[in-house]
């Protein structure tokens, strides 16, 4: 644990996008406050809520005024809500947190540690275990071990974008290398920009479960298939026509990605049918 005095620079920035969260924004607020890593500080950016979710932001930022921060903007999707976010960030390393998701206590610890022991490091990710509406766990340790996972990774993520968005600890100042997110993007953005990252950086890993990620109906790929499946073809159509000598030596790869998004979309409509 690290010890800190609440006035000094966080090492540490956590970035949570807000909007109409407010079913479970207090829960995820709470697994950050909660952090064995004490040095923190957390930017919020309600991004044009018609809930209390505002409500619910002020509440927190009033109770540790030191520590969390609320910004609120009109609504203009995710990624100009992380970038805006990221934008007041102090902290040597930004942490992204969906509304909501969750953290294990030792999360920031833990990624933080594995900074300390490599200062060539830029990005890390963790596991993920898969939690429904009420917290019961649907499926724990999601990514099973293999070459994939650690190092130069940019050739497998292309076609599987395995890396959960509230897993990823990144140097601040390779966020803004990359120029952030793209807010062309409000479903696929985490895959174009981790794309962008992988490439420029070999990437660490921690095989423990340190995010509870929150399926249900209520969040933006449930609800928003179609446009998810248009991002994620225009991204990695980018990327194809940037290097196409890859795309034809995977091209196997990249049929069955593109078979993944036909079976997520018809697994939309036959939800409609039946």
């Amino acid at each position: 644990m690290t010890d800190t005095n609440i006035y000094q620079k966080p090492i540490v920035s956590v970035i949570i996008p807000v909007y109409n969260g407010e079913r479970y924004l207090s829960e995820t607020i709470e697994s950050v406050i909660a952090q064995t890593e004490l040095n923190w500080e957390l930017i919020a950016v309600n991004d044009g809520s018609t809930d209390n979710s505002l409500k619910i932001l002020d509440e927190y930022a009033k109770r540790i005024p030191d520590r969390i921060k609320v910004i609120s903007v009109k609504n203009g999707g995710v990624s100009r809500a992380r970038n805006t976010a990221v934008a007041a960030a102090r902290g040597l390393y930004v942490a992204f947190l969906d509304q909501d998701d969750l953290w294990a206590p030792r999360k920031l610890e833990s990624q933080v540690e594995m900074f300390s022991r490599d200062i060539t490091l830029g990005i890390s990710y963790t596991n993920v275990t898969v939690i429904d509406e009420k917290g019961s766990v649907l499926c724990e340790n999601v990514l099973k071990s293999g070459e994939k996972h650690k190092g130069n990774i940019f050739e497998y993520l292309i076609f599987d974008n395995f890396i959960g968005i509230s897993t990823v600890m990144l140097k601040k100042e390779l966020f803004v290398e990359i120029g952030g997110f793209d807010p062309r993007f409000s479903l696929a953005e985490d895959y174009d920009f981790l794309l962008k990252v992988t490439q420029k950086q070999s990437v660490d890993y921690i095989d423990d479960p340190l995010l509870l990620y929150r399926e249900h109906d209520e969040s933006g790929t449930h609800k928003k298939i179609d446009r998810l499946i248009e991002e994620a073809l225009f991204i990695i159509n980018y990327w194809k026509r940037q290097n196409p000598k890859f795309f034809r030596q995977h091209f196997i790869q990249y049929g069955i990605f593109r078979l993944k998004l036909e079976v997520l979309r018809l697994k939309k409509y036959a939800k409609r049918v039946f």
